[in-house]
């Protein structure tokens, strides 16, 4: 398979359409949209991917080298600490990860600014892509984002229970647990999968039933209260259930439930049907782990 674009990027079959020299060009494209744009700064991240790292530090090499000031998230980090540094910032921004494709795909989502994506129909890449390399900084900005995270929660109704998360080896395990402790809640979290694998254990990070059957035999061996959730592979959404598998008290949370619970304990929310929850007055991009904590309070 090639190389094609999507609303938010490219994507590729790896050492196929998705190459060192496929990133390079499309880094050369995004770049000269920047400066076209007159964009000075540019956030580079990545997720869990077999070579994300390498791939996320050419595309920032050819971004500096192009006369932008490029910072490299240390990750792999989920896709709302990537947004969060573009806000903060208020950069640009380029993200390697093909989100739920099975692992042998990756890909690319470019921000213009946090919460306006650029098609990947709308650059226009280089046959080859320039030689130079610059220098770019490194960039960790997990404390910043949990205190913001933490803040954005406030007062959370503090409710006894057990709680699954799966993050499927993707790059969203970890920050539920810090931002728990950190909110001082009773709910025992119990992760599944929370460090960064290539291969996602096995199964493609794609928060469905078929994928999540550990996750799904747990909640029924548990007594309620009990909370089941999953992350996807670049953690930007928290999947509604039953697609996602997610569970209260061992039976199944529709859709709808999800929505109203959320809007129940923080007002005013924006789902997209796939997971994706957007908290106007938090960031501009979508973010699971407020979903999460939100959820807490009125699921357990």
């Amino acid at each position: 398979m090639e190389l094609y674009p999507t609303r938010e990027g490219f994507l590729g079959e790896l050492a196929k359409g998705f190459t060192f020299l496929e990133v390079a060009r499309i880094a050369a494209g995004f770049g000269q949209k920047l400066l076209e744009e007159g964009k000075g700064e540019v956030v580079v991240g990545y997720d869990a991917r077999f070579l994300a790292r390498e791939m996320a530090e050419e595309a920032a090499g050819v971004l500096s080298g192009m006369g932008l000031k490029a910072h490299l998230l240390q990750g792999p980090a989920p896709f709302p600490l990537f947004g969060y540094a573009l806000w903060t910032k208020k950069a640009a921004g380029l993200y390697l990860t093909a989100s739920r494709k099975p692992p042998r795909f990756q890909g690319v989502k470019l921000r213009l600014e946090a919460g306006r994506p650029l098609p990947g129909e709308a650059l226009a890449l280089p046959e080859a892509p320039p030689e130079a390399r610059g220098g770019y900084a490194l960039l960790d900005l997990r404390k910043a984002y949990l205190a913001h995270l933490v803040e954005s929660a406030g007062e959370l109704k503090d409710r006894p229970g057990v709680v699954y998360l799966d993050a499927m080896g993707g790059a969203g395990g970890g920050v539920l647990g810090k931002a728990l402790q950190a909110l001082g809640l009773k709910a025992e979290l119990r992760e599944l999968h929370p460090l960064p694998h290539p291969l996602f254990y096995g199964v493609d990070p794609d928060p469905r039933p078929e994928n999540l059957k550990t996750l799904l035999a747990l909640l029924k061996a548990q007594e309620p209260p009990t909370l089941g959730l999953a992350l996807d592979g670049d953690a930007d959404r928290l999947p509604p259930p039953p697609a996602g598998g997610g569970a209260a008290g061992g039976e199944p949370v529709r859709e709808e439930e999800v929505l109203e619970a959320l809007r129940k304990a923080r007002g005013e929310v924006q789902g997209d049907g796939e997971g994706g929850f957007l908290f106007p007055g938090h960031l501009p991009e979508k973010d699971p782990y407020l979903a999460a904590l939100l959820l807490l309070g009125v699921l357990l």
